[in-house]
């Protein structure tokens, strides 16, 4: 029996989500639980996070026996042993021939910056960063929106096949004393978001122009290599 899971976690409790030889990364904790339960197949995820960034609807995918007839059940006693940083949401039964990471349409995430006074219990789930024009940062946003060749936006050292992908949207909008940016699409390279978001700053700082971004995008000169924290990055959600 194939079964899916949809959960949430803390990304600043890992070193990451793929397994690691130090067992402290998301895949680890989570097929840890499972094998309390009797379940020692690999658990899958559809998505991969760097350390400190954290998902809203992550989903992953393990193999198990068909006694796990009771899915409410299976995920409540799963979430003893996940809780407090990661947690289950809901469990389906999918066809065998369902591919966790393959069969993904396109995935979002948001970055979220906090504009209020600085707050040490909050600092982990947001980049507290002064306040700048939504309308601005929307224009530079839409410069991402299509296909490129984003290869001048993924972390060095990274491999790939194809460094092109299809932006589906980019945009921002203004929440209270937020500011939160949302990226759709069929895939993202290694810390693209991250260094896509430093970049967009640079511009707002006036440290980059709008044609120096554009050149980036359009693949044509490198212009900003910085890292946007992880803590403002969250996988809000996979779409099948």
């Amino acid at each position: 029996m194939k079964l899916k899971f949809v959960f949430s976690y803390d990304g600043s409790a890992f070193l990451g989500s793929a397994k690691q030889p130090h067992k402290k990364s998301v895949q680890d904790s989570f097929e840890n639980a499972l094998s309390h339960l009797g379940i020692y197949n690999s658990f899958l995820m559809a998505s991969r996070t760097d350390k400190g960034v954290h998902a809203n609807n992550a989903v992953g995918c393990v193999e198990c026996g068909d006694y796990f007839k009771d899915l409410y059940y299976l995920k409540n006693q799963l979430n003893k042993y996940t809780h407090p940083f990661i947690h289950i949401k809901q469990i389906q039964k999918m066809e065998q021939d369902f591919e966790v990471r393959f069969d993904v349409k396109a995935r979002e995430y948001r970055y979220i910056f906090n504009h209020d006074k600085f707050n040490p219990f909050l600092s982990r789930y947001a980049y507290f960063y002064p306040s700048f024009d939504i309308n601005q940062a929307n224009e530079l946003l839409a410069l991402f929106n299509g296909e490129h060749n984003f290869k001048l936006f993924q972390k060095e050292g990274s491999s790939t096949k194809s460094t092109i992908r299809k932006m589906y949207f980019a945009k921002a909008y203004a929440y209270k004393k937020l500011s939160i940016f949302t990226f759709r699409a069929n895939g993202f390279l290694r810390a693209q978001i991250r260094l896509s978001v430093a970049s967009i700053l640079a511009v707002l700082e006036n440290r980059l122009s709008k044609e120096q971004l554009k050149e980036q995008i359009e693949a044509k000169k490198e212009h900003c290599r910085i890292l946007a924290p992880p803590n403002g990055l969250y996988l809000h959600r996979i779409l099948y």
